[in-house]
C-alpha cells in the first residue's frame, strides 16, 4: 500500500507541475511550440496516473448503507456518492472510471485537505437511501458537503476518471478565490468567461453569495492594490467583468450582507446576453444556454434572415436575468429544431416560432398564433402564472 501511495502521489505531483508550468510558459512567452510539447506532457502524465491507479487497483470507493450513511456523511466533509443500480448499463460504465477516481483522490493531499471521498450506494439494496433523496434514476450522483445531509446538490459533471477528479477539486474549493497579486489578476482576465470581484474581505456574507452561484461565474475577491489595478476596479465595489456587452459593469448598492438579494439579481441580470445565435457545434454558447442554474429558456425558432428577432428581443429584455434567452437558425442548426421537435417547420414559411422551456420540469411550451412583441409578453405571462399547457 505505502509503494502504491508513493507512485500515485508521485505522478499526481508530476502532472500538477506541469498544469502550472504549461499556464506560465503559454502566458508569459506565447511559446506555441513549446505549450504544444507541454500539452502533450501533461496528458501523457495523467493517462500513465490513471493506468497506475487501476493497476493497483483496490476498494477506494467507500461503500455506504443505511447503517453506516449518516456516520459518512458526519465523517467527510466532502462526501459525493453514487446511486447505482447493478443491473444499469451505464453505472457499469462509470464503475471503474468512479474506481479510478477515488484512488486519485485518496493520494491526493488537496483533495484530502478539503475532505472529498467518493461513494457509492446500491439503490436496489439500500433503497431507503434512494428514496430518502428522491432518486429518480441511475446512475445518480449526489454531493454532501458540510457533514450535512439537508439538501445535497446533483453532480452534472464529467464521467471519466480525470474529468471526475479536476472537476471536483475545483467544486470542492472555496466559492471565491482569493487574487494576491497582479500576474494572477492578469492571467485571469486572459482567461476569459465572466468573473464577478469584490474589491474587499470575503466575509460570510460574500462567501455565501459565491456559493450560491458557484458553477454560473467565476468569483475572486481581493484587497491587494496591484491586482484591482489589473482589473480595473475601486476598493470596496463588486463588479462584473466579461467580454461581451458592456465588459465592465460595477453594482450601484452598497455591498454588504442586507444587499445579498439585490446582488444576486445584479449577477443574473449582466451575466445573461439576449438573443443570443446558437449555432451547431458552439459548445461554449450552448454552455451559457443550458446553464447549471436552470433558467427558463425563451427561444426563438427562425430563418437566416432573422425574422421575429426584434419583437423577440424586446420582449427577452424584459426577463432578463429570469430567462436565458437565444436564437437558433434553421439553416445552420436544424439539429436544434429536431430536439425541440420542431423540425416540420425547418424551411417553412411559418417561422418564426417562440418556445419556453421548463427545465426544472422538463417541460416545454409553444406560442401559438402570430409572433410579435405583445404576443410574446403574453405568452410569458400566462407562463409565468402557470396557464399554459406543455407541448405533448
Amino acid at each position: 500500500m505505502c509503494d502504491y501511495v508513493n507512485v500515485v502521489s508521485t505522478l499526481h505531483v508530476a502532472w500538477l507541475l506541469c498544469n502550472k508550468f504549461f499556464s506560465y510558459k503559454n502566458r508569459q512567452h506565447n511559446d506555441v511550440v513549446l505549450s504544444v510539447s507541454i500539452l502533450k506532457m501533461r496528458g501523457n502524465l495523467l493517462l500513465l496516473l490513471l493506468a497506475v491507479s487501476g493497476a493497483f487497483a483496490s476498494e477506494n470507493v467507500l461503500h455506504l448503507t443505511a447503517e453506516n450513511f449518516d456516520e459518512a456523511v458526519q465523517e467527510h466533509a466532502f462526501l459525493v456518492v453514487e446511486y447505482f443500480a447493478p443491473w444499469c448499463t451505464h453505472c457499469k460504465t462509470l464503475a471503474p472510471e468512479w474506481e479510478q477516481a477515488a484512488t486519485i483522490l485518496k493520494a491526493d493531499a488537496t483533495a484530502t485537505a478539503y475532505g472529498i471521498v467518493l461513494a457509492a450506494v446500491d439503490a436496489t439494496v439500500h433503497a431507503s437511501l434512494a428514496e430518502k433523496f428522491a432518486i429518480q434514476g441511475f446512475p445518480t450522483i449526489k454531493i454532501f458537503e458540510g457533514h450535512s445531509v439537508v439538501n445535497p446538490s446533483t453532480y452534472e459533471g464529467p464521467r471519466q476518471a480525470a474529468g471526475i477528479v479536476e472537476f471536483l477539486l475545483k467544486r470542492a474549493a472555496p466559492a471565491s478565490m482569493e487574487l494576491t497579486g497582479e500576474e494572477e489578476a492578469v492571467g485571469l482576465m486572459e482567461a476569459g468567461g465572466v468573473i464577478v470581484v469584490y474589491a474587499g474581505e470575503a466575509d460570510d456574507w460574500w462567501m455565501t453569495i459565491a456559493n450560491s452561484k458557484r458553477d454560473v461565474v467565476k468569483w475572486r475577491h481581493t484587497t491587494n492594490e496591484a491586482a484591482m489595478r489589473a482589473l480595473g476596479v475601486q476598493a470596496g465595489t463588486i463588479t462584473m467583468l466579461k467580454d461581451y456587452e458592456e465588459t465592465s459593469v460595477v453594482y450601484s448598492g452598497e455591498a454588504d450582507a442586507s444587499n445579498s438579494d439585490k446582488i444576486i439579481a445584479f449577477i443574473d441580470y449582466h451575466r445573461s446576453i439576449v438573443a443570443v445565435h446558437v449555432k451547431k457545434g458552439d459548445q461554449e454558447t450552448l454552455k451559457v444556454v443550458f446553464e447549471p442554474d436552470k433558467r427558463p429558456n425563451l427561444f426563438l425558432f427562425t430563418n437566416a434572415a432573422d425574422d421575429g428577432l426584434e419583437a423577440f428581443t424586446v420582449a427577452a429584455q424584459g426577463v432578463r436575468g429570469k430567462f436565458v434567452s437565444a436564437r437558433f437558425h434553421d439553416s445552420d442548426f436544424g439539429d436544434a429544431y429536431q430536439h425541440f421537435k420542431l423540425e416540420q417547420y425547418i424551411g417553412e414559411s411559418s417561422l418564426p416560432k417562440i418556445l419556453i422551456e421548463d427545465r426544472r420540469n422538463d417541460k416545454k411550451y409553444l406560442l401559438e398564433g402570430d409572433v410579435n412583441e405583445a404576443s410574446i409578453e403574453r405568452f410569458i405571462s400566462l407562463f409565468e402564472e402557470g396557464n399554459l399547457e406543455p407541448m405533448s
